[in-house]
């Protein structure tokens, strides 16, 4: 295949050199780079995993999944989401990832152009070019001062080719949610230029301002333009376990399928068998989880509150994209050094994007006692800084 050089390895390598050197020489890290959630897996989903390896069989499922759990997933989708999803509409994969990379390969063709909004997550542009390596990127980057849409920027990327957006809705890495009037428009241009729409809803699960958020698929009478990819490493805190899965057009199942067979042939059958068997488990636990997460960004929060650092506090998920701009160094220096003289590691911003030079992610997916102390050394390194 043609690797171009959007795929790289990491944009961040000389964060990653302090890193291994600070890790080489014994001295503590800190971390607040990883999207990994730090709760435990929910006990019923365990039990359920162990019972399904005791006393069941899990040899292969069609590509597509366990049609018991396919049924259950869209009905999670239209009850849950309002996405008018019926189990012929639904894939199961291993993680999400897989299912945003299957959806590309299954649409793109040499020529099509992905608008891709800015900040993103750090793989859809490479899996963009994996996809399809003679496709083009139009980027659009959100306004850092609120993280708002520019409607005349997306116009500006909109062109004959355009084959599909990608929006990431509650969004890694600002944890900012998109207003229902952004999203009803966005639905409206895809409609009026006849293009596709790949909606991210990873974090729809961890919101914790009480927001209600606005699936796009929603605003279909039938799927037919909008692929809702989906997941649970985030939600359940299993993402090692690699589970995802994707609301899509009909008319795409024969693609799906042929890429899943020859790539995957089926997501982990005892994984689908244990998630079918703890599927009406109880989800209260989320109402916890998201309390805890929204004490954790008023930490986060008060500490920048003061230091020459800025924010705009995320309403979702578990991450903090904080601009260092006023520190006058770039993302790669700001966390290198920060790591190097205090052993704190985030995620320099470069890394979403090269016009997102002046931000860092940090992670508040760590015990609070963690997060206060690195929150701490951060400050006090910031404040550091002529």
């Amino acid at each position: 295949m043609i690797f171009r050089s959007e795929i790289a390895e990491s944009l961040t390598l000389k964060f990653a050199e302090a890193a291994g050197k600070r890790r080489s020489e014994g001295k503590e890290i800190i971390s607040l780079g990883l999207g990994e959630p730090d709760f435990d897996v929910p006990k019923e989903l365990i039990n359920a995993t162990v019972n399904v390896l005791q006393n069941s069989k899990s040899g292969y499922s069609s590509p597509l999944g366990l049609l018991p759990l396919r049924e259950l997933l869209a009905g999670q989708f239209q009850e849950l989401d309002s996405i008018p999803c019926r189990t012929n509409n639904v894939i199961i994969t291993p993680g999400a990832k897989q299912s945003m990379q299957l959806v590309l390969m299954a649409l793109l063709e040499p020529g099509d152009e992905v608008v891709v909004i800015n900040p993103s997550f750090v793989s859809f542009i490479p899996q963009i070019y994996i996809a399809e390596p003679q496709s083009t990127v139009k980027v659009v980057d959100l306004d850092k001062s609120d993280f708002s849409l520019s409607k005349k920027d997306v116009l500006n990327a909109i062109s004959e080719k355009t084959k599909v957006i990608i929006i990431n809705a509650p969004s890694n890495p600002t944890g900012t949610i998109f207003s229902d009037e952004e999203i009803n428009w966005i639905y409206n241009l895809a409609v009026e230029n006849d293009f596709f729409i790949i909606s991210d809803e990873v974090y729809k699960r961890l919101s914790f301002n009480d927001n209600d958020i606005l699936s796009i698929g929603s605003l279909e009478k039938e799927v037919s333009r909008v692929f809702t990819v989906n997941g649970y490493s985030k939600s359940h805190a299993i993402t090692g376990w690699r589970f995802g899965f994707m609301s899509f057009p009909e008319t795409f199942t024969k693609r799906l399928l042929k890429l899943q067979q020859h790539i995957n042939t089926n997501t982990c059958t005892f994984i689908q068998q244990a998630i079918v068997e703890a599927f009406e488990m109880d989800m209260s636990f989320l109402k916890d989880y998201n309390k805890e997460l929204k004490r954790r960004a008023s930490i986060v929060s008060s500490y920048l509150n003061e230091s020459k650092l800025t924010l705009v506090n995320p309403d979702s998920g578990f991450f903090a994209f904080i601009n260092i701009s006023n520190t006058g160094l770039d993302s790669n220096t700001f966390c290198s050094e920060l790591i190097k003289q205090t052993g704190v590691a985030t995620t320099p911003g470069v890394a979403f994007g090269t016009n997102w030079d002046d931000h860092i992610r940090l992670s508040y997916a760590v015990k609070p006692d963690v997060l206060e102390r690195g929150m701490k050394k951060l400050v006090e390194f910031s404040n550091s800084i002529k």
